[in-house]
């Protein structure tokens, strides 16, 4: 199956509503792209706008749909991950509810449990927020 094609909560741990990323629209051997339409109702939606937490988790989110997609298409469970550190994060501007922001990861490393990625979000061609992000899984 493609990314796209999978339910989005079969391939995340989180739930509802704590979910940042609505679908996986595609996946490579290091990298993902995932999309979220902003709701007023968002979680981490305030004042219209979709603050920090929420750009971050879109990230984290994106990675844990990788992780799980590369996991199901391995015939495996997927694994719950926590996030260990952000480095270098940048906040260039804050989405308005209403839009639909599209995020990627690239996977710099894979290592004792450990997954190391470059996150960004991105509001038709601006970038909206970047960082690195480790990640550790439960059971990696």
């Amino acid at each position: 199956m493609k990314p796209s094609e999978y339910d989005i909560l079969s391939l995340i741990p989180q739930r509802r509503p704590m979910v940042m990323i609505d679908r996986m629209t595609e996946a490579g051997d290091k990298w993902a792209k995932g999309e979220l339409l902003i709701e007023d109702s968002n979680l981490f939606c305030h004042n219209g706008y979709l603050q920090e937490a929420g750009l971050v988790e879109c990230i984290a989110q994106t990675a844990a749909a990788y992780t799980g997609y590369q996991q199901l298409t391995a015939q495996k469970e997927v694994s719950e991950g926590y996030i260990g550190a952000i480095k270098n994060l940048v906040i260039y501007s804050l989405p308005a509810a209403g839009k639909k922001i599209l995020s990627e990861i690239l996977v710099d490393n894979e290592l004792l449990g450990y997954t190391i990625v470059t996150g960004k979000v991105y509001y038709e061609n601006e970038v909206l927020a970047e960082c690195e992000m480790r990640i550790l899984l439960k059971n990696g």
